[in-house]
């Protein structure tokens, strides 16, 4: 894969948009990633890691972090990545998901991330393109597919942080596994590992199951068979141990329940038939009493209905004599309401005689008729003055609403007239209001880039005050940073100089008697030279120079960051046009005032135009008005005048026609009531007339039907009289008794009594009885016992069967999990698994090989082929065997621990260690081109010899045509890599990014 172009907005410490060109930058092979901790180095690998997968390069790290807080909030953090495969050349477009202010009130809102892929013709083409996708599922898949992939094998393979394989070089066997692991995404195994293991647990499960199973059948059987525990506990032990004797003694304890069913059933029956015995001799003897009760009751019975007789023969001639009456009762009834309607009528008269006027109470029916129509006449004239007495309390009303209209009328003219005398200098107001907003709005522009620049100036200014502040600290440390070096070489001087000074008391100490001296070659050695106390040793010297070239670094830092400074003061100070602060604010803040007073003219520009357009169409509306409500002011005065007068004449007719009265209404209704009362009183007299003729005719037809059914008298009548109920009721009650007596002498004289003996003995019923009921529940208990020892046995077969089938089934259980169980054993490291390694860690140790293996490739070219790496299973402590590592090395045929070796030697084979995985993580991944390199390093620990070794071994990475990027804030590296990509911290703490290529 080949990086092109980065665009990074809002991203980090990048409050702006940053662009890098990787193509020139990296044209030659190898850039420089500088810039002070902190600045946001790794920001730019994260944004790269961000842009492809949507994650930063740091797995335990917060997506959102990448979002800057020093940008404004409302700006949008958006990388733009352009990068090219061997599936084709794709624009990668992605913004974290990040929360900004709301369009409306206050608060946020969250931002949901979002995504674009466009595959390119062109790396230069920033805009156009064919668009993939905007599904962050979809670009996802399509970039890992591009790509050829993961995220994790994409950090540890494009970026390699050699500084944590130096750890893994020392790390325990576990550490080592869970960082391969994750590497080659043998997590896979670890599922299968963890799903076959699983599956010989489940395996392990269904056997116990089928064991379980068994033992609770063997409880059921005890509990349906009643046996005891030890005969219970002796059934378990026999299905573990000799399963195919278990079926005699299963089939001995159905035979022994069987044997006591049979017993219990032959009780059962005999106890049945000594019950049915007993309650016949029962049943015999209640009959017998019953029939001897019967006759006794039946005679009793005669002897009363005796004593009745007479009296029911007298009621019998009673109800005789009032059905003769009867036909009577019609004609008696009929005369006494004829009777009571003459009365009515009678008193009716008088009460309507009562209510007429007194001169007509006396007169006769034709004279009160006349009286009648002579008052509907007067009713009927007085039609016409209702209906004007009842419309003239409307009229009267509608008058008051029209003064009160009228009323309205006026003052609306009033004030219609007020507001048109108003409107012409409100107009000339406006206007003038208007042409002075118009003034300042057209210096709207000129305002806005005279506010901008003075915006600019005061922001300079206070930079170029805080600047100036921090050179005479920044002068202050680079004259004690030089100081320092000058001091550390003097010291550094003297230290070579007593070295040399004390070679010879070396030389002394190493000659021996017989041996040529190296110095003359003489063997004789009679005065050598002794080493004194405060002799230099080589190795003070190396950590003088060390300390030296370390101040210097410092030195060149201190030199560097004054220079800079003082570049920045004076960039500053022609930004400001050389004003102080205070002076700045206050051109700033005048230029604000007039900038917003021509903002707010514009406004009141579009408000002024629209306000004197509204005021003019208000004269023309109100001069409308005006017309309209003179014309309905005009009209309303001449309909109250026409009103008032109609009201006046209607009122005359009406006073006329109540003659008195409170109205003519009511004159009416008194009218029509006196006609009424003379039609009821003539009513009245025609009634009492009809109901006293209705009288003599009843009272002549009663008379001839007393003398048809043989009453003398209405007397005599009366006496024989009665009601229909009465008539009905003693009907029944002498059928009642002749019923009776006809049942009784049918139950004296039946068969069924006819063999009775009054004065035979009986037997003890109550004795018979308890007899019975001990019959009856000792067949009931026995009865009880069959049945329960029936289900019992039932039972027991079946629990019998589950049994058997329990076991038929455990021993299929066994057949089916045997490979389950073994292969789980083997794969979680027991059993017959010799190695005693599960299959997770044995793969890891597979893939570990091939990695030390490259790695070997790469460490025999970087050391000149003196190291080579070895896997090892050894134990260190209690720490876990198989992904061991040690050094050996051929120079001196010694294998070494890898804690042994120095910073150099770390770094070539932490350096080959990383290539080496790097390059069997892209072979699997089907061979991914990994044209752009990453390299992580802490290059600051290591002297400049090494450092010169390191630079050989980085410039030999970019031979197979890769672009190798070192991350490092070493200053040294500057004279040793042209082509940086700098990261400048600005006084507000934000970064930017300054390029050479």
């Amino acid at each position: 894969m080949q990086l092109h172009h980065l665009s990074m907005t809002a991203i980090g410490p990048y409050a702006g948009t940053e662009v890098i060109d990787f193509t020139t930058v990296g044209r030659a092979g190898l850039f420089l990633l500088e810039g002070p901790t902190g600045s946001g180095k790794s920001t730019i690998i994260d944004a790269i890691t961000f842009a492809l997968y949507g994650k930063v390069a740091q797995a335990s790290a917060d997506v959102e972090r990448i979002h800057s807080h020093h940008a404004d909030p409302r700006t949008v953090p958006v990388v733009v990545l352009v990068f090219e495969t061997q599936s084709g050349l794709y624009r990668v477009q992605r913004t974290p998901r990040f929360e900004r202010p709301k369009s409306r009130g206050e608060g946020t809102t969250v931002q949901q991330p979002t995504i674009k892929l466009w595959r390119l013709q062109t790396p230069d083409d920033l805009e156009g393109g064919e668009l993939l996708s905007t599904n962050i599922g979809d670009c996802d898949d399509e970039i890992t597919r591009a790509v050829g992939l993961t995220r994790d094998q994409f950090v540890q393979t494009v970026i390699l942080p050699q500084g944590e394989f130096a750890t893994f070089l020392r790390a325990r066997s576990e550490d080592k596994g869970k960082l391969l692991e994750k590497v080659f995404g043998t997590a896979f195994f670890r599922r299968v590992q963890d799903e076959i293991v699983e599956a010989g647990r489940a395996a392990q499960a269904r056997r116990q199951s089928a064991v379980d199973e068994i033992r609770l059948a063997m409880h059921a059987l005890a509990v349906s068979a009643g046996l005891e525990t030890s005969r219970r506990d002796e059934l378990e032990a026999l299905s573990r141990t000799t399963p195919e004797a278990l079926d005699a003694e299963l089939a001995q304890v159905v035979d022994e329940l069987t044997t006591r069913e049979r017993h219990a059933g032959k009780a059962s029956r005999e106890a049945i038939e000594t019950h049915k015995q007993m309650a016949d001799m029962v049943s015999d003897a209640r009959l017998r009493m019953q029939r001897r009760e019967r006759l006794l009751l039946l005679q009793q019975r005669e002897h009363d209905l005796g004593k009745q007789a007479v009296t029911f023969q007298q009621l019998g001639d009673e109800v005789a004599r009032a059905r003769q009456a009867r036909p009577v009762a019609g004609a008696v009834r009929t005369l006494a309401l004829s009777e009571a309607t003459l009365k009515r009528a009678e008193a009716a008269l008088a009460q309507a005689r009562a209510r007429v006027d007194p001169g007509l109470r006396d007169r006769g029916p034709a004279a009160l008729r006349e009286a009648a129509a002579q008052a509907r006449e007067v009713v009927g004239s007085l039609t016409g003055a209702i209906t004007l007495e009842s419309a003239l309390a409307g009229r009267i009303a509608e008058l008051a609403r029209r003064r009160e209209g009228l009323d309205g009328l006026r003052r609306s003219v009033a004030s219609v007239t007020t507001e048109l005398e108003a409107l012409p200098v409100t107009i000339t107001t406006h206007e003038e209001a208007l042409t002075e907003a118009r003034r300042l709005a057209a210096l709207l522009d000129g305002r806005a880039a005279e506010g901008e620049r003075a915006r600019g100036r005061l922001e300079a200014a206070v930079a170029h005050t805080a600047a100036s502040a921090r050179v005479p600290r920044a002068e202050s440390a680079a004259t004690e940073a030089l100081g320092t070096v000058a001091s550390a070489e003097t010291s550094l001087a003297e230290l070579r100089r007593a070295r040399i000074d004390g070679i010879a008391g070396e030389l002394g100490l190493s000659l021996v008697e017989g041996d040529p001296c190296p110095v003359c070659g003489s063997v004789e050695h009679p005065s050598p030279a002794h080493r004194t106390l405060d002799a230099v040793t080589p190795e003070q010297i190396e950590a003088e120079e060390s300390r030296v070239v370390g101040l210097r670094e410092q030195s060149g830092r201190a030199a560097e960051a004054l220079g800079a400074l003082r570049s920045e003061v004076r960039e500053l100070a022609a930004r400001c046009d050389g004003l102080d602060v205070a002076t700045a604010r206050s051109q700033a803040e005048a230029a604000a005032r007039e900038l917003a007073a021509s903002v707010q003219a514009r406004a009141d520009v579009e408000a002024g135009v629209a306000r004197v357009a509204e005021l003019r169409d208000r004269v023309d509306t109100l001069s409308a008005e005006a017309g309209r409500l003179g014309a309905d002011l005009a009209r309303v005065e001449q309909s109250v005048v026409d009103l008032d007068g109609r009201i006046t004449e209607e009122t005359a007719v009406v006073e006329q026609a109540r003659d008195g009265h409170p109205s003519v209404t009511a004159r009416r209704d008194a009218l029509v009531a006196d006609a009424a009362r003379l039609d009821a009183l003539v009513d009245a007299l025609g009634q009492r007339d009809v109901a006293a003729s209705s009288v003599a005719e009843d009272t002549a037809a009663r008379d001839a039907d007393l003398a048809q059914f043989g009453f003398a008298d209405v007397a005599e009548w009366m006496a024989a009289d009665r009601g229909a109920e009465w008539i009905n009721a003693k009907t029944r009650e002498i059928a009642e008794f002749e019923r009776a007596c006809t049942q009784v002498r049918a139950g004296l004289t039946g068969p069924e009594l006819a063999d009775v003996q009054l004065d035979a003995l009986f037997d003890d019923i109550e004795q018979l009885e308890a007899l019975a009921a001990a019959a009856k529940k000792d067949m009931e208990a026995a009865s009880n016992e069959h049945g329960s020892l029936r289900d019992q046995v039932t039972r027991t077969k079946r629990r019998v069967t589950d049994i058997r089938d329990a076991m038929a089934r455990n021993a299929a259980v066994i057949a089916e999990t045997a490979d389950a169980v073994r292969v789980g054993q083997l794969v979680a490291g027991n059993g017959d698994n010799q190695l005693n390694l599960d299959l997770a860690k044995y793969v890891l140790i597979r893939r570990f090989t091939e990695v030390l293996s490259a790695a070997n490739t790469e460490l025999g070219r970087f050391s000149g082929g003196r190291y080579t790496l070895e896997h090892t299973d050894a134990k260190k402590g209690n720490a876990k065997s198989g992904l061991g590592v040690r050094v050996h090395d051929m120079h001196t045929n010694q294998v070494r621990e890898v804690g042994t070796l120095s910073g150099g030697e770390t770094f070539y084979v932490s350096l080959s260690l990383a290539l080496a995985l790097a390059e069997v993580v892209r072979a699997e991944s089907g061979g991914v081109d990994l044209g752009t390199l990453f390299v992580d390093e802490g290059f600051g620990t290591l002297d400049p010899d090494v450092l010169d070794d390191v630079m050989h071994t980085l410039e030999g990475l970019r031979e197979g045509g890769r672009t190798v990027g070192i991350v490092s804030h070493v200053t040294e590296l500057k004279s040793r890599v042209a082509d940086r990509i700098e990261v400048l911290v600005k006084p507000d703490r934000t970064s930017t990014l300054r390029i050479t290529a």
